[in-house]
């Protein structure tokens, strides 16, 4: 995310009594001079037929959105405000997002089963899978009352889209940090010794030690968390003792079978932890 002017692209849930997305994209507005984009899609059964009832949804939708960035107006925030007959909002939200030029998505989003995940597409996967631009999923309970920010990577594979990946992670960690005020933390999972021909780092033990990546990413070494696990539960158990209030992770697009059926670390970790999770690609 950029840490000049930004556009936010927040989503809109006509089925939420509390619009989370809506709350924190006038939060990050008003800490870094961003403007909202809000978006919101409706649907209504049989209304394709009957042009009066979906020309009266939409305007109903669109009173409603406006009463919704009723605070955005009152904290003279800059905002549009975007309504759309969709029966597929999540292909719908994907279009509008491609066409906003927008810097970040936030989205809300709930804790899912883990069967739910598994064997079906939600619409975070969607959303996820093919975004271009960061997305951040945020929790209708977390409001951001501690002072740590977690950004994880990922230090074992040797693949050239994880190093930039990392590259890219570390970044819009740093500009986050810096526009809500918390304090950078970086986290690591590794089930096998971490190769330091992945990273420029000199080291004569043949591993990596957090002291080494905490020069290589200029943050003090009590903020970094190197720890051997299975990824989503050792990431999930350093959540659970620093307590977060947002998690930055990556995400790489998928296909074929596992891509539909298996979530990756980025999508588990929305329902293994009570931090808003912020994906980048």
């Amino acid at each position: 995310m950029k840490q000049e002017k930004t556009r936010l692209f927040a989503i809109a849930d006509p089925t939420a009594s509390h619009q989370a997305a809506l709350v924190k994209a006038l939060l990050l507005a008003k800490l870094a001079d961003c403007q909202i984009h809000a978006f919101l899609c409706v649907y209504r059964e049989g209304g394709e037929d009957d042009k009066d009832s979906k020309h009266n949804t939409l305007v109903d939708a669109e009173q409603w959105l406006d009463e919704q960035l009723e605070p955005c107006r009152t904290a003279g925030v800059p905002f549009t405000k975007q309504v759309v007959w969709d029966s597929q909002w999540h292909d719908a939200a994907l279009r509008a997002i491609a066409k906003s030029e927008c810097d970040l998505v936030i989205k809300s989003s709930y804790h899912h089963s883990k069967s739910k995940r598994f064997y079906s597409s939600t619409s975070d996967f969607n959303l996820m899978r093919h975004c271009a631009c960061p997305i951040l999923f945020t929790h209708p309970t977390q409001e951001w009352d501690s002072n740590e920010l977690l950004a994880c990577v990922d230090l074992e594979s040797t693949d050239v889209g994880h190093a930039r990946l990392n590259d890219v992670i570390i970044r819009d960690a740093r500009a986050m940090a810096s526009i809500v005020g918390m304090d950078l933390h970086i986290a690591a999972a590794h089930q096998g010794s971490i190769n330091p021909d992945n990273l420029p780092i000199e080291s004569q033990g043949g591993e990596v030690s957090a002291q080494q990546l905490a020069e290589l990413y200029d943050v003090d070494a009590s903020r970094i968390h190197l720890r051997q696990g299975e990824t989503v539960a050792t990431l999930s158990a350093i959540c659970a003792e620093i307590d977060p209030c947002i998690v930055i992770i990556g995400t790489l697009a998928r296909t074929g079978i596992s891509g539909q059926l298996i979530g990756n670390t980025a999508e588990k970790l929305l329902d293994r932890v009570e931090a808003d999770v912020l994906t980048v690609n």
